[in-house]
């Protein structure tokens, strides 16, 4: 290990403490956001560049303005809510140890797993199997065919979610579109017009390049996200009162054809998600952009915390 992996190590651990042991909500958000922005970069430094992506765009970025949009809101709600006193300074320092310990007991688990068994067995594997898999990307490989089943799961799991906060949603969160706050100032809309574009390009070549480098559905579907985001932010897209059937089709798209691919092939492999050589490809491909056009809109709409979006009005 090098100096910097080791200083690397300890800013984590100092902003995970921190985190956990700041006085104020405000700062606590803010060292959140910093702490996935490390941990991203350790990602980096372990060759776990997807990992990196995903920590990036969701783990500090989508989640980070999610957690951001809430103070506001309980800034809005009054001073008193955002402000009020939490746990007291001796809770705070006890979460802070718990939470260390508990990555400690973590790592030992880890390393004696890994001292027990082969850890390059299950990748000799997966390298073993892909070309078969209609992918160059071992992580993309591994995540639509070799654990497949997992990732339908993780897709209803967020799918779930996405209902959850529906069902749940108070009357509190703020509806974009509901003040102009944050697009009174005539560079907002020059921004959004300029940079949309790009990001969303930037995402699509992520869903693409999945096949062949680090990046995904997972990825690029949270570069998109963002892309929404921006557009909410700066005022283009409204909330609405109903989740119109365009919304619907696509929130569900990436299930549906992860399942239907699945099962209409069943008859000629005999298997459930077993695909045919000459189609594996370009299956895949359909399948990585339809759950990352599905996973962008839940992450936005998760955001928002509306029932639905629509374009501002001319």
């Amino acid at each position: 290990m090098s100096v910097f992996d080791g200083l690397l190590a300890l800013v984590v651990s100092a902003l995970a403490w921190r985190c956990v042991t700041a006085p104020d909500l405000y700062r606590s958000i803010v060292l959140f956001i910093v702490t996935g922005l490390m941990l991203a970069l350790a990602w980096v430094r372990l060759d776990a560049p997807d990992l990196a992506l995903a920590e990036a765009g969701i783990g500090a970025g989508l989640l980070g303005i999610l957690l951001l949009s809430t103070w506001r809101v309980l800034i809005h709600a009054g001073p008193e809510q955002a402000d009020r006193p939490g746990a007291s300074t001796r809770v705070r320092w006890l979460a802070g140890a718990g939470s260390g310990l508990l990555g400690v007991l973590v790592a030992v688990a880890l390393y004696q797993v890994q001292t027990a068994i082969d850890a390059d067995r299950a990748g000799t594997l997966a390298l073993e199997g892909l070309g078969a898999a209609g992918v160059d990307q071992p992580v993309t490989a591994v995540l639509l065919n070799f654990r497949s089943y997992d990732t339908l799961l993780e897709m209803g799991v967020l799918l779930m979610a996405l209902i959850g906060a529906l069902l749940l949603r108070s009357p509190l969160i703020h509806r974009p579109g509901d003040d102009d706050a944050g697009t009174d100032s005539p560079l907002i809309p020059v921004l959004v017009t300029v940079f949309v574009p790009l990001v969303i390009l930037m995402g699509t070549f992520l869903v693409w390049a999945g096949a062949y480098m680090p990046g995904g559905a997972f990825q690029g579907g949270a570069v998109m996200a963002g892309a929404g985001v921006m557009l909410v932010l700066g005022g283009r897209l409204h909330s609405a009162d109903q989740l119109g059937l365009l919304m619907r089709t696509l929130l569900i798209l990436g299930v549906t054809v992860f399942t239907a691919a699945g099962l209409l092939l069943m008859p000629a492999e005999g298997a459930f998600m077993a695909y045919p050589q000459a189609l594996v490809t370009p299956l895949m491909v359909l399948i990585e952009f339809s759950l990352a056009i599905s996973i962008a809109l839940t992450l936005l709409l998760l955001f928002t915390g509306t029932t639905g979006l629509r374009r501002a009005d001319p």
